[in-house]
């Protein structure tokens, strides 16, 4: 099982911990894309289907609030790369992580 580790300021751990936020992300960089697909890419000549076609798998997310021992975890529905449409960060390319259940 691998399990993706991500750590959010309290407000973010908290709205998710509600419902209120089923998806987390993260800006489109360097450290994001080898992450995720393994590699960095120029987002402007990239193409979202052909990127997320890429995507590595992660069954888990499990969600630190900030650097304490608090967490939860959820399952992933879907990882995916998101280009021109604005978001919770208001950026433009984001890497989006749909949430599935929460498990713990």
């Amino acid at each position: 099982m691998k399990i993706l580790h991500l750590v959010l300021k309290s407000k973010w751990y908290d709205k998710i911990a509600s419902g209120e936020k089923t998806s987390e992300y993260r800006e489109c960089k360097p450290y994001w894309n080898k992450r995720f697909i393994g590699r960095d890419f120029d987002t402007t000549f990239a193409y979202p289907m052909c990127i997320n076609s890429e995507v590595r798998h992660f069954d888990t997310v499990v969600f630190h609030r900030g650097y304490t021992d608090n967490t939860m975890e959820f399952e992933i529905k879907l990882i995916q790369w998101i280009n021109g449409e604005p978001n919770d960060l208001g950026k433009f390319d984001v890497w989006e992580i749909k949430l599935g259940q929460r498990i713990k």
